[in-house]
């Protein structure tokens, strides 16, 4: 068995990887990491997003190969480049990409190669995309994402239910080729007590925000992510209650501006803080000091977000929607969405509502090390 897994080695195929920041990417790091520890040799190809960064990196087990200068244009290098990176290391078992356009290559290197691919399956948007994008961009994404699942893959790996039973009923997967394992939240650095009250303290006296309720948005700001709704609701919010503060920490947000000219537009700044993506521990800092997270999404298929923020055990203000209600826990209030009465209600109202026991949910764990146990057992 260990000479096996010795042999093992796998390709995985990903827009972007590390140090990109993203949700996808820490996903997938917590799965290579614990891979490496068991002996497999890991290569991932991926687009060379920072020029900074080298074509290509090599340690004993770990093979980065970078390529294309965005996420489209990676689509169309990743299958030349990985036809090279097959005929470098014939000793590739499989292929493990992800959704949504360079499923495509890797799918095809599959078919060239013989090798079998299984497909991390991470949202199924169909037509949703209409919600999201200009009429005409929505059917065409809408028409790719229909081209993406036409072409084969060997196993599509879920992350939650909802994602499973939209795979089933929008493009009819047999469930013979799908599996759900939820993705894994790093409870252990996700852990309040992790943060002391000293550095609590400290965060809120170097960013003027003792005396004040604060209030988290971090992550992605795309249109899916409901933020219009959370910044149209904002000059209501702090002319009705000045004790509130919103803090809002974005990850490669093209939509900063269009907060920005909110806050100008109502005078807000001294209400709101923008910051562009702190670091890992800095983020637990800043989450851990604030008072409530806000997170509402118009569609959701895991939630890193949400269940980190849970996690922490901070109140968080979500939509009752996608997969949300089955991957989060604790303090928890649920709204519908597309309603920015609905926010400025429940947070206005957040010292009945959001600490009542009747929105308490039970303990839920999703661990790191049993999503890669469950995904090796498919590996074998």
């Amino acid at each position: 068995m260990i000479i096996w897994l010795m042999n093992k080695h796998i390709l995985f195929v990903l827009d972007y990887y590390l140090p990109h920041k993203g949700w996808s990417e820490t996903v997938f790091e917590a799965i290579i990491s614990r891979l490496l520890t068991k002996w497999y040799t890991v290569s991932v190809l991926t687009s060379h997003h920072d020029p900074k960064l080298p074509a290509e990196e090599h340690k004993e087990l770990f093979h980065i190969y970078r390529i294309g200068k965005s996420r489209i244009s990676f689509m169309f290098c990743a299958l030349s480049k990985g036809i090279a990176i097959f005929k470098k290391n014939k000793d590739i078992s499989l292929i493990h990409t992800t959704t949504y356009w360079w499923a495509i290559p890797a799918s095809l290197l599959g078919k060239i190669f013989h090798k079998r691919v299984i497909l991390t399956v991470h949202e199924i948007f169909w037509k949703l995309r209409m919600s999201y994008k200009w009429l005409w961009r929505g059917r065409l994404y809408k028409l790719f994402e229909k081209i993406i699942f036409w072409f084969p893959y060997d196993l599509y790996h879920c992350v939650s239910y909802y994602t499973m039973n939209s795979l089933r009923l929008t493009y009819r997967i047999t469930d013979k080729k799908i599996t759900m394992i939820h993705n894994g939240v790093d409870t252990n650095f996700r852990n309040p007590d992790e943060v002391s009250a000293f550095d609590i303290k400290t965060w809120k006296n170097n960013y003027g925000r003792n005396n004040k309720f604060v209030i988290t948005y971090y992550g992605h700001a795309g249109k899916s992510k409901w933020l219009d709704y959370l910044v149209r609701a904002l000059p209501e919010l702090v002319t009705v209650d000045p004790q509130l503060l919103f803090v809002f920490n974005l990850i490669d947000s093209k939509r900063t501006e269009y907060i920005k000219e909110t806050i100008r537009k109502y005078h807000l700044w001294s209400s709101v803080q923008i910051f562009d993506g702190f670091e890992k521990d800095e983020l637990r800092t800043l989450i851990a000091s604030s008072d409530m997270i806000v997170a509402p999404s118009l569609s959701e298929w895991f939630g890193s977000v949400h269940t980190e923020s849970v996690a922490m055990n901070k109140p968080l203000l979500t939509t009752y929607i996608a997969s949300l209600p089955e991957v989060v826990r604790g303090n928890v209030k649920f709204i519908p969405p597309t309603s920015k009465r609905e926010i400025i209600q429940a947070i206005l109202e957040r010292d009945t509502r959001i600490g009542n026991s009747d929105f308490i949910i039970p303990y839920k764990e999703f661990s790191r090390n049993t999503t890669v146990k469950e995904l090796i057992k498919h590996y074998h």
